[in-house]
């Protein structure tokens, strides 16, 4: 059923609004509009109140307006962010970050989650890039159980273990992308861009050139 409104022109011009609620019947096999009852004229409901009355009424007996009349008293008191944690930790998981790290880790009997500080940093990198000390405020606006009792220090001792195993990860990764995007490897670049060396070189190689770094 619905609520249907027919127009009738008056002799003047003017227009009369009339509310019905009528549902859809079949006769004869085609669709057909049967009026269940009339409610009466529509500015006269309207000045009156009575759409009001009558909507608030019938919602008694609605389930899902009850749910909505319910919902009206509720509020949010604070609202952290979810959806992005969800996706770039499925993509950490994807990559093996969690894991290799977790293994370097293993036997070392650190007091704090070295993983999740390091995933708090990264993540907070992607969404909301700021300073440590911004990285330890950051993590209370997004949910994420494994950041509960994360503070400053706990960040910097997570990035000199990170320093301390960066080329394992390094080579761990980069294993670990060539098993999941079925990579392989022919040719590697190097950006030389702002490379140097000190001593003597083999000749045609190491020749004096223009510094960005404005080395000697």
């Amino acid at each position: 059923m619905y609520v249907r409104v027919k127009r009738f022109r008056n002799k003047d011009g003017s227009v009369r609004e009339y509310l019905y609620i009528v549902k859809g019947v079949r006769v004869d096999g085609k669709p057909r509009q049967k009026v269940v009852a009339y409610l009466g004229r529509l500015d006269d409901l309207q000045r009156e109140g009575a759409i009001d009355s009558l909507v608030e009424g019938l919602a008694r007996y609605a389930e899902r307006a009850q749910v909505m009349d319910v919902a009206q008293d509720l509020f949010a008191h604070t609202a952290k962010e979810y959806g992005p944690v969800l996706v770039f930790k499925r993509l950490w998981e994807e990559l093996g970050l969690g894991k290799f790290l977790a293994g370097y880790v293993a036997e070392r009997g650190f007091e704090f989650d070295v993983v999740s500080a390091i995933f708090a940093m990264v993540l907070n990198r992607l969404l909301s890039p700021c300073s440590k000390l911004g990285v330890s405020r950051w993590i209370e606006e997004v949910e994420e159980p494994s950041f509960a009792g994360l503070s400053l220090h706990h960040f910097y001792r997570a990035l000199d273990v990170l320093w301390e195993y960066k080329e394992r990860l390094e080579e761990d990764l980069f294993r670990r992308r060539q098993d999941l995007f079925s990579q392989e490897v022919d040719l590697v670049f190097f950006d030389t861009t702002t490379v140097s060396f000190q001593g003597e070189g083999p000749e045609g190689l190491a020749e004096h050139g223009y510094s960005r770094d404005r080395r000697p």
